[in-house]
């Protein structure tokens, strides 16, 4: 039988299995809290090597107190091995287990070797496996003969497992390897992709995604509560239309595995635990003060801290096991559990109070609804918010009202990220809703929900639409057209995006405010888009920076188009450095967008590590609250990277999640960055006939929608370069004529620069270009490129140029253009590029290096050396006299310089 998540504890055992059945025995105590699933391992066990006898039995709470009543049921599994012992120990064993007492002159040394000649004599046909559950529940004198006899198995074919709970410490130094002389394996909980399956699979109807992460957050993955929680749900809890409980209920039998803790406490310690659990880690001093209004002493819960069941944490109480918190709160009769929200509501302020004061009041109460939505309004997590407006929703006494309140938790839940909420709470607002500016408020709310989940070409429709209906409220409609501007982006449809983002900029610009810059940054990034860079420059300039954290992200990417790269990584790392663990709803989605901005930035610039390091990161953001815009621009940025530095497989993948992203929702812009990192990936690899497929898709989408930045999807330069290579010298000449038209009119300088390389590349191929005319041309793109910072591109400029004075007879100029731009490939880990240079290399007489370990400084190679030999940070430190963070801080230049994304990787260069 499989148990889930397992693995290691399986191998450990059936390693002792293994060199059981070679004479070796051994014995392994498995540790673990209530929960964790030993019961369930224990018996997967059993059936592991069917070579083996089994025999399984556990101690009882019933019995713990009878002498020698564990060791009878050892004794009672191989009475038919009794005959064979000795006649003294058949009398000793006899004699124990018939009254409980030892005989006089008995000793416990005598008893242990007893019941090891048992065990030794049932083992004698064929290994023995003694699986013993619950140790812990064990009558002691059962539990020293036990452990008597696993110390001494070590030359029999025995094994004994035995399983044991982890409650508090005096429980854990009870079974510490150094007293009971037994190794131990300790339980740990599920890892998080194990914990999410077997929820899944628990589960009595499909849980929405947001009610999952909540029973997760709970569970910690304790495999117990992960198959429980979910069983006391209601199919609308699970859906998502009902509100989840606050502490969640337990299952009866995570009850029961967590009941005998609660046992154990005083009684006054037992109600007294009912605060806490109700307050859910709250500071200690509000428990306090909350036990004081009820009635009870200060020291009630020392005994539970003593127990191990309450800890303190930086001020607050919590539960060692947050599952003891669920069954403290739910033992509880429901009188006594208000009686407790009413004392927190009185000693607690804001939003907890707020949630105290509903938790113990029941049936419609206007004063409540006021007082939880007053906190609700100070709320800034608009997660937080929107949960304290839906309990505020169930107190109002008019229909109107709480159809308000549901439309405000939704427009909370739309600002934190949760958009499968939305429909949920606008379908009951819409229900309740009878007045007429009531129900087109909610309207404007559906309308930016369908604009968020929608495909981009309808939310742009629908939120230009709802825009159009707030033809009084300037404001309101200019925000809608914003978000229309955006969803057009989206669709690649740039049309219709400068269309709403002029007409919002056109309402907002003589109001001044973050609206008012916002509407600017949109304008400007449309503009920039369509390749007006000058009036999008303008716009930028025109318009103050202000505060505005999603504003600036959109400053930045408009200045990074217009080549402004350090004052645009200024403002990311201003929005980055204000949110650095920014983990809640739109913060998040704010954080993956600033990162994917900046990846794009280093990718430019040459920072290929930082760039790498910026998407993986923006991807896992957008991945955890569904940002599917951001996860989609962070994996083209990261396939781009790998096309780049020639990682088939891993460009393949990436590619496939974006075009996947993209596909699913109607990302026609990000279809054409799929399509330009395809072709990089081909062009880089010399299969010149699928990069021209892979640019001709990308020029296509381009050209529909009216996208001309060569920063956003940069297809047009190397489509001629494809077309060279291959000789459709009038299909390059064509598209070149066109190219350099455009970036002449408005391009950025590296792209001035590539469309000199182009120009000398059809000069010598077209055989009418004068040698001085080529070199002209080449030397046109290095002075543009001189006036930026575009590293790649200019090493391929550089390498072309190259080429050409090789096959001219400059053989010395030639290897000293080859020579640098295998420098700049071999840092950057351009390995297709790289190998190409050393090609021609080779061809002018030059000698190839094979690694770029010349150019890591000498500080740099000695932590290359040592992190290679498998040193980790720390011990790189310790033995260099640096800091971890200078070895941070250099391995990331070592990595950068030679290409490489992992330690495994280094140490297989041979460093």
């Amino acid at each position: 039988m499989h148990v889930l998540g397992r693995t290691v504890e399986t191998s450990a055992v059936a390693r002792l299995l293994r060199d059981t059945a070679s004479g070796r025995g051994g014995a392994l105590f498995i540790i673990g809290e209530p929960g964790l699933g030993r019961t369930t391992l224990l018996r997967s066990f059993l059936t592991l090597d069917a070579t083996f006898r089994s025999v399984y039995f556990a101690g009882t709470a019933a019995e713990s107190g009878l002498s020698y009543a564990g060791l009878h049921q050892v004794v009672q599994a191989h009475r038919c091995s009794v005959p064979q012992l000795p006649a003294p120990q058949r009398d000793l064993l006899g004699h124990l287990l018939a009254t409980g007492r030892h005989r006089p002159g008995d000793t416990g040394l005598a008893v242990g070797a007893a019941v090891l000649g048992l065990l030794g004599a049932a083992a004698a046909r064929c290994p023995l496996l003694l699986a013993i559950d619950d140790a812990h529940l064990l009558d002691a004198p059962s539990m020293e003969v036990l452990l008597f006899v696993a110390r001494r198995i070590a030359g029999e074919p025995i094994a004994m497992l035995l399983t044991a709970e982890h409650r508090c410490s005096a429980a854990t130094s009870a079974i510490r390897p150094a007293v009971t002389g037994v190794p131990a394996l300790r339980l740990g909980p599920l890892d998080p992709a194990d914990a999410r399956t077997l929820l899944q699979q628990s589960a009595p109807h499909p849980l929405r995604r947001y009610v999952a992460e909540r029973l997760l957050a709970v569970a910690e993955g304790n495999p117990l509560a992960l198959t429980e929680l979910p069983l006391a749900l209601t199919p609308g809890q699970c859906a998502g239309n009902m509100p989840l409980d606050d502490p969640l209920t337990p299952g009866e039998r995570l009850r029961d595995s967590h009941l005998p803790t609660l046992a154990r406490l005083p009684a006054t310690a037992r109600d007294a635990l009912l605060v806490p659990a109700a307050a859910g880690d709250g500071p200690s001093g509000d428990v306090q003060r909350a036990l004081a209004l009820l009635g009870l002493e200060p020291d009630a819960l020392l005994p539970a801290e003593e127990d191990g069941v309450l800890e303190l944490r930086r001020g607050r109480l919590v539960f060692a096991d947050r599952r003891l918190r669920l069954v403290a709160y739910h033992d509880a009769c429901t009188s006594r559990r208000r009686a407790v929200h009413r004392a927190l509501a009185q000693v607690l302020h804001g939003t907890a109070a707020a949630r105290h004061l509903a938790a113990a009041h029941i049936g419609p109460s206007p004063a409540v609804a006021r007082a939880i939505e007053a906190a609700a309004s100070a709320e800034a997590d608009p997660d937080a918010c929107a949960e304290l407006y839906e309990r505020a929703a169930g107190f109002a006494d008019d229909d109107d009202d709480a159809a308000r309140l549901l439309g405000l938790a939704a427009g909370c839940r739309q600002r934190a990220g949760a958009a499968e909420h939305v429909p949920v709470l606008l379908g009951k607002a819409m229900a309740l809703a009878r007045e007429p500016a009531l129900r087109q408020e909610l309207g404007v709310i559906r309308a930016r929900q369908r604009g968020a989940t929608g495909h981009p070409r309808t939310a742009h429709r629908v939120l230009r639409d709802a825009a159009g209906r707030l033809a009084g409220e300037p404001t309101r409609s200019a925000e809608l057209l914003l978000e229309a501007a955006d969803s057009a982006v989206r669709a690649a449809d740039s049309r219709a995006a400068l269309g709403s983002a002029w007409q919002a900029y056109r309402l907002t610009r003589l109001c001044g405010g973050d609206l008012a810059e916002a509407a600017a940054v949109h304008l400007a990034q449309v503009l920039a888009l369509r390749g007006e860079r000058a009036q999008a420059g303008e716009l930028l300039l025109a318009q103050k920076a202000g505060e505005a954290a999603r504003t600036l992200v959109g400053r930045a990417e408009v200045l990074g188009w217009l080549e402004e790269y350090e004052a645009a990584c200024v403002l990311l790392d201003r929005v980055l450095g204000e949110q650095p663990g920014a983990e809640r709803g739109a913060c998040v989605a704010l954080r993956a967008a600033a990162l994917g901005c900046r990846a794009w930035i280093r990718l430019w610039t040459g920072d290929w590590h930082g760039a790498r390091s910026d998407a993986m990161e923006a991807v896992d953001c957008a991945a955890r609250r569904m940002e599917t815009a951001a996860l989609a621009q962070g994996l083209v940025a990261l396939g781009r990277l790998e096309a780049a530095q020639g990682r088939v497989t891993e460009c393949g993948a990436v590619l496939a999640r974006a075009a996947g992203v993209a596909r699913a929702h109607g990302l026609e812009l990000v279809m054409g960055q799929v399509a330009v990192a395809e072709g990089l990936l081909a062009l880089g690899a010399g299969k010149y006939e699928e990069a021209v497929a892979g640019y001709e898709r990308a020029g296509a989408l381009a050209r529909s929608s009216g996208i001309e930045d060569p920063s956003v999807a940069p297809w047009a330069a190397n489509l001629i370069e494809a077309y060279v290579r291959i000789g459709r010298i009038g299909e390059a000449a064509g598209e070149y004529a066109r190219f350099d038209a455009e970036m002449r009119r408005s391009g950025p300088s590296w792209a001035l620069a590539v469309s000199a390389r182009c120009r000398a590349l059809l000069l010598e191929a077209d055989g009418h270009g004068t040698p001085g005319a080529v070199d002209a041309a080449f030397h046109e793109a290095l002075e543009w490129h001189a006036r930026g910072a575009v590293v790649f591109e200019r090493a391929r400029t550089v390498f072309c140029h190259g080429q050409w004075l090789r096959r001219t007879g400059r053989t010395p100029q030639a290897r000293d253009a080859l020579e640098e731009a295998l420098s700049a490939f071999g840092a950057l880990g351009a390995v297709p590029w790289e190998e190409a240079v050393r090609s021609e290399l080779r061809a002018a007489g030059g000698r190839a290096a094979r690694t770029a370990c010349g150019q890591l400084t000498e500080q740099e190679s000695r932590i290359a050396a040592l992190v290679a030999g498998g040193a980790t940070n720390k011990e790189a430190a310790a033995a260099l006299f640096l800091s971890p963070k200078t070895v941070e801080f250099h391995l990331g230049n070592v990595y950068r310089k030679l290409g490489v994304r992992s330690r495994s990787e280094l140490a297989r260069r041979g460093l």
